[in-house]
């Protein structure tokens, strides 16, 4: 193998580790949530399309996520570091970027919004970059989707992707999603297709080619 096969090799097992790591994390503290806050599609969320006002999203992951990790500490949206910090991490998206981010101690993090929302269900879409600050801060690159979903008196469920690849299990399928990433609702394809192929970067993946 030459060096840079060698490098991405290397960076291709790197974010596959981070988001395998993240979303057991995730899925762990929402495990332990749901025993002291009841199950999660009871939990409050917003109840208007789009409504992803900073202090509302905050109360949802203060009272639900946050006390359920650990090594991880806040960045307040309204410290004019942080809102700098947001607007690097994730140039590609909008609101989400008026949100506070969570940054673990190994230098990954994510910011999470409320979209599709209504008074009976709803998803809470999470954005994760494994390598935070560093460059190139792109979709699919470094940063990558989750969501949670959930309907009042059903079920919730946490998983990669977003609404788009909810109920997608065919890979050829995820993987034109994928490609097509930066069309409307076609977010999510990409880390959805990297958990269907067993948390690996295969060769056919769009958007990391060494």
């Amino acid at each position: 193998m030459t060096l840079p096969s060698i490098i991405g090799h290397y960076r291709k097992q790197e974010i596959c580790s981070r988001l395998q790591k993240f979303s057991s994390t995730m899925q762990n503290a929402i495990n332990r949530s749901t025993v002291d806050n009841g199950p999660a599609e009871y939990w409050t969320t917003p109840t208007a399309q789009d409504d992803s006002k900073d202090e509302l999203v905050s109360a949802y992951i203060k009272k639900y996520i946050y006390p359920y990790l650990t090594g991880i500490k806040m960045c307040d949206i309204k410290d004019s570091a942080c809102k700098n910090i947001g607007k690097k991490l994730f140039p590609n998206y909008g609101s989400q970027q008026q949100q506070s981010i969570y940054i673990f101690e190994d230098g990954s993090c994510f910011t999470m919004y409320f979209g599709g929302v209504g008074t009976s269900s709803g998803m809470a879409h999470i954005i994760y970059d494994y390598n935070c600050t560093k460059t190139p801060n792109e979709y699919d690159k470094d940063q990558f989707a989750f969501v949670i979903s959930y309907t009042i008196g059903k079920s919730a469920r946490f998983k990669a992707g977003s609404f788009s690849t909810y109920n997608v299990t065919d890979r050829d399928t995820l993987l034109e999603l994928c490609k097509n990433h930066t069309a409307t609702h076609n977010g999510g394809g990409c880390t959805a297709l990297i958990e269907h192929d067993g948390w690996q970067i295969k060769d056919d993946y769009p958007w990391i080619t060494h």
